[in-house]
């Protein structure tokens, strides 16, 4: 028999092929604890409760455990699956189980633990011993706020939407939505001249004080995110800026940091030729070319860069390629002789964009 083990912040549990729960491990209910598991069980490791959960599906008859991680169990035959079964079920499912199961009490502790949860995370992984392993760390942690600040925005607009439907039109921005809730409760007492009006004919449903009590405790964790979101961006920036001074004059921080990411490393960048760095982050466009399923990348994540996103269609690829050859000396400057020449290659490269723009 198969079964699909998969974890979150509640445990780790294991389904069926029909998606049905089997059994399940819980984690304690401390975010130290919490965020400790979740960061061994992303590093491939095995935790001590997967290790339990496993043995126990042994002994009681499935020979095949699929997991989305590159983990053995001694004696059990696992299989990697990204995005399998299990991990789908848990995602839809994870919160009704932490109450069903007792580990959290309400919908409003269990967004308190996930936010904590991801701060924690995000912590840990600030506390690498390397400068550019600290900026590609926080560069991935920034990506995942960004994931999970859109998915709780979602959820919070859906769920407010029952009461104000009319404010999603009229608020674009999540922060902003999450502001409004989190300062007013209720639509009625929204103090902005245009959405106490649209409130006053608004077709949403009432919602108690309690409701409005824990969309609010919802709507704060978002906000917390975004704040701790503004705290990594900077500290990312200001990081780049020391680190790889010539690659952050080229690239600007962020992409820099992303770049870095993208190459394992500043030392592995600095030993990069400039057609590599050029294509950085279009490695599966490169693998489809390869097999004949597509065009030839021009660039990689250094499409987002100002002077190419500025370009016409027909010189981007001319344009990647001076930024790629700038960020190849920039690197090297960066990594080996630890000079700051930002200033001269920064000049060097408007010049030379502007005359290929001509």
């Amino acid at each position: 028999m198969k079964a699909f083990v998969a974890s979150c912040i509640v445990g780790v549990f294991a389904f069926n092929e029909d998606g049905e729960l089997i059994d399940k491990v819980l984690f304690p209910k401390k975010v130290e604890e919490v965020a400790e598991r979740l960061s061994k069980i992303k590093e491939g490791d095995l935790v001590k409760e997967e290790h339990k959960l496993v043995k126990a599906l042994s002994m009681a008859g499935y020979d095949e455990i699929v997991w989305s991680k590159h983990s053995d169990v001694s004696g059990v035959n696992t299989v990697f699956q990204k995005s399998n079964l299990g991990d789908d079920k848990l995602q839809s499912e994870f919160r009704g189980y932490a109450i069903k199961f007792k580990w959290a009490n309400t919908q409003a502790e269990i967004n308190e633990i996930l936010t904590k949860v991801n701060i924690a995370l995000t912590k840990t992984k600030l506390r690498e011993v390397k400068k550019d392993k600290i900026i590609m760390q926080a560069i991935s942690s920034l990506d995942e706020l960004d994931r999970t600040i859109n998915i709780f925005s979602e959820h919070m607009r859906e769920w407010y939407g029952l009461h104000f439907p009319e404010m999603s039109r009229l608020v674009s921005t999540n922060e902003k939505y999450a502001e409004i809730i989190t300062a007013n409760g209720k639509k009625f007492n929204i103090p902005d001249k245009n959405l106490n009006k649209t409130a006053e004919k608004s077709g949403g449903m009432d919602f108690s004080d309690e409701d409005i009590k824990t969309i609010r405790a919802y709507s704060k964790s978002i906000l917390d995110m975004f704040k701790l979101k503004e705290e990594v961006t900077k500290y990312i920036e200001n990081e780049t800026k020391n680190e790889m001074p010539n690659i952050s004059a080229i690239a600007g921080p962020l992409l820099a940091a992303r770049l870095l990411q993208y190459a394992g490393g500043l030392e592995k960048m600095a030993k990069m030729p400039a057609s590599t760095i050029q294509l950085l982050g279009a490695e599966k466009a490169l693998f489809r070319h390869l097999r004949g399923e597509g065009k030839a990348p021009k660039f990689g994540v250094i499409f987002g860069h100002p002077y190419i996103q500025r370009a016409d269609k027909d010189k981007k690829g001319k344009i990647a390629r001076l930024i790629a050859s700038k960020l190849s000396l920039a690197s090297r400057f960066d990594f080996f002789s630890k000079t700051d020449k930002s200033a001269d290659l920064k000049k060097e490269l408007e010049e030379q964009v502007e005359k290929t723009l001509k």
